[in-house]
């Protein structure tokens, strides 16, 4: 943030300054850079000023907070996460070795109305492609949830899907004098259909925070496991955070990550733009043959415009 004054009005290197903002709230921050006429104060995560907004010098500690910044929900945040992936010792229907590879793919939109504490959201929470043995690879989760969200908190449940490619299996009678095999017939079965979803967030949504969503499945007249994947992300500077992630689902679809995520752009709020790359390992085992497994080189972006 730039000040209009400097060091002639007293804003020296490391002096503190007292901004109230137009949203009413007050942060204090570190004046980093000094000049005559101009100073420049850092910003911490979640906090945010505006032209025309009015610092006076202070005593007080700087706000900034790390681990646990208070910037408010966003008002809408979207992106997606991508994890291309070559497959290892991937082999053709006919057992022929084969040159392989998929994508795992999330994407999401949350939008928070009003000034409610409730979070609205959509997401691919992942969609899997496999390319390259002939066979087909689609696993996939979607699904839509209403969240209570606050600054430290997101608890909420939602519906959605789960998808993927049948695997079947030939099976036989046995001749009982012979034992011999006769009336071959193709089974098939697949751990897709209708989900319930659980969502929840533990700690700040920049800062360091503990997250876990889980789908319960609904199909035979009973409930299975659908899937499930957690986060943990830790703040190392106040641009940059590391995160680990994992998780599969009964569809076929099964990661594991670790990373980074950066501000490109903004300290959280409006305006702001995240980049985040990993490197891990995903599989997609839905369908028949053997599943496709390799590492990935993944990469994301999120906007809050």
């Amino acid at each position: 943030m730039t000040l209009s004054a400097g060091a002639l009005a007293g804003l020296g290197e490391g002096t503190r300054v007292r901004v109230r903002t137009q949203d009413s709230r007050e942060v204090v921050l570190k004046v980093i850079e000094s000049r005559e006429d101009t100073a420049i104060a850092r910003l911490g995560r979640g906090e945010n000023v505006r032209v025309g907004d009015i610092a006076v010098v202070t005593d007080a500690p700087a706000t900034a907070r790390l681990f646990f910044p208070e910037p408010g929900v966003p008002r809408l945040r979207y992106g997606f996460h991508a994890r291309p992936f070559l497959a290892l010792d991937a082999r053709t229907r006919e057992g022929r070795s084969a040159r392989a590879g998929g994508l795992l793919l999330d994407a999401f939109i949350a939008w928070r109305p009003g000034d409610l504490p409730l979070v609205l959201s959509a997401q691919l929470d992942p969609v899997g492609f496999g390319l390259g043995t002939g066979l087909r690879h689609s696993p996939g989760s979607a699904y839509v949830a209403a969240a209570y969200s606050t600054d430290f908190l997101e608890v909420g449940i939602g519906a959605g899907a789960l998808f993927g490619q049948k695997e079947c299996s030939t099976l036989f009678d046995y001749d009982p004098n012979t034992y011999e095999p006769i009336n071959p017939r193709t089974v098939c079965d697949s751990n897709a259909g209708v989900s319930f979803q659980q969502v929840l967030r533990l700690g700040a949504l920049d800062g360091f925070h503990l997250a876990w969503n889980s789908a319960i499945l609904s199909r035979d007249n009973q409930f299975r496991f659908g899937s499930g994947r957690g986060e943990v992300q830790v703040p190392l500077t106040p641009s940059l955070s590391l995160f680990g992630a994992g998780g599969g689902s009964a569809s076929g679809w099964n990661f594991g990550e670790l990373g980074v995520r950066s501000f490109i752009k903004g300290t959280g709020g409006a305006g702001t733009t995240v980049l985040s790359a990993s490197l891990g390992v995903v599989s997609l085992s839905d369908g028949t043959g053997e599943a496709l497994t390799g590492p990935s080189i993944a990469i994301g972006i999120e906007r809050r415009p």
